[in-house]
This record gives structure tokens, C-alpha cells and sequence, in this order.
């Protein structure tokens, strides 16, 4: 979400100054640098943002966690997308050669959905019932729709619009790394760590 808000700001700050004729203008440096800028904000700061949502006090070796978790991540993202993207030029079909592989981008969706099942089957399990942390769990599940709207939104807007979902897996998975390893150094450190 850290990722889609900085797309959101280029975009309507690339809107507002051109006049919302995008077609023959040329954006500043600056501009350029705020979209470039959504990437790390989204790699890092997604995560430990998350990580203080729970609760849990950040110190200099989570955030060390975070960068390293997010290296391997981003690493193990790109390793699996060059073995799929080629085995997607197995499937044969008329969209293949003109659209590019959607079946990993297919791929990366389900994956995403798996990700996301349990997450929010206990936001709206929590929510249901005891409401142990509704704020929390109601933040995840608003966060998760306004991503869904976005997508499909996108999808209907068409264009390169429509590649929205496929941008915002980039530091989606390096996250969950930076994430993985924040926890992962959490459990196997608790004296390093306080709560």
C-alpha cells in the first residue's frame, strides 16, 4: 500500500501539472525521483510500519533483519520469476505472443491469495467474534480491499494501467521477506528484543 500511495502522488502530481494531457508532456526529474522513491519507502517501510501496527518495539537489528530479509526476498523473487517466465512460453495461445506471460503473472496472484488467506480469515474471524484487536484487523482488511479495488480498477482503465497488480507484487515480496526475517530474528533472539 506504501507503494501504491507514492504511485498515486506521481500520478496526480504528473496530472495536475501537465493540464491531464499526459501524452505530449515530459515530468521534471523531481517527479521521476518521487515514483523512484516508492519502491524502497514500500521495501522497508511497509514492514517495519506493520511491525509497530502490531505492537512490537523496533530496534537497530529488526530494521538490520528488515534490509536483509528484504535482499533475500527481492533475490528469491526474481530466481522464480526467471525459471517461470520462460516455462510460461510452454502454454501456446494467440495472447501469449502479443500480451506477454500472464501465466506468471497468474502464478504471482494465486500466490499473493494463498499469502493473503490466512491473514484476512483471521481478520474477519477476530472481527466476528471476540474483536481481540479490531483495529488492527480492520486496518488489514481496508488495506487489502482498497488494494483489490486499485487493481481491478486498473484492469478496467486498461493500458499500462492495467500492469498495476504485476508493479505492486515488485516489493510485495521482498516484504514479506523483510517481514520473514524480522520475525525469524525476533524468535530466535528474545533477549535481543523488547516488547
Amino acid at each position: 500500500m506504501v507503494f501504491l500511495a507514492a504511485v498515486g502522488v506521481q500520478e496526480g502530481l504528473a496530472l495536475l501539472f501537465s493540464g491531464g494531457d499526459l501524452a505530449g508532456w515530459t515530468p521534471p526529474v523531481w517527479l521521476e525521483v518521487v515514483g523512484a522513491l516508492g519502491m524502497p519507502l514500500a521495501l522497508i517501510g511497509g514492514p517495519l510500519l506493520a511491525w509497530r501496527v502490531h505492537g512490537r518495539h523496533l530496534q537497530w537489528r529488526d530494521l538490520v533483519a528488515a534490509v536483509v530479509g528484504a535482499l533475500l526476498g527481492s533475490a528469491v523473487f526474481g530466481v522464480v520469476m526467471l525459471v517461470l517466465v520462460p516455462l510460461t512460453r510452454l502454454v501456446q495461445g494467440p495472447a501469449m505472443d502479443e500480451q506477454g506471460p500472464w501465466l506468471a503473472g497468474a502464478v504471482a496472484a494465486l500466490a499473493v491469495v494463498a499469502f493473503l488467506a490466512k491473514p484476512v480469515a483471521a481478520a474477519v474471524r477476530d472481527l466476528t467474534g471476540a474483536k481481540e484487536h479490531a483495529r488492527r484487523h480492520g486496518l488489514r482488511l481496508a488495506i487489502v480491499a482498497v488494494g483489490l479495488v486499485a487493481i481491478i480498477a486498473s484492469v478496467f482503465v486498461g493500458g499500462e494501467t492495467a500492469e498495476l497488480g504485476a508493479f505492486l507484487l515488485l516489493p510485495a515480496v521482498p516484504a514479506v521477506g523483510a517481514v520473514g526475517a524480522m520475525d525469524w530474528w525476533r524468535d530466535n533472539h528474545p533477549s535481543t528484543t523488547a516488547e
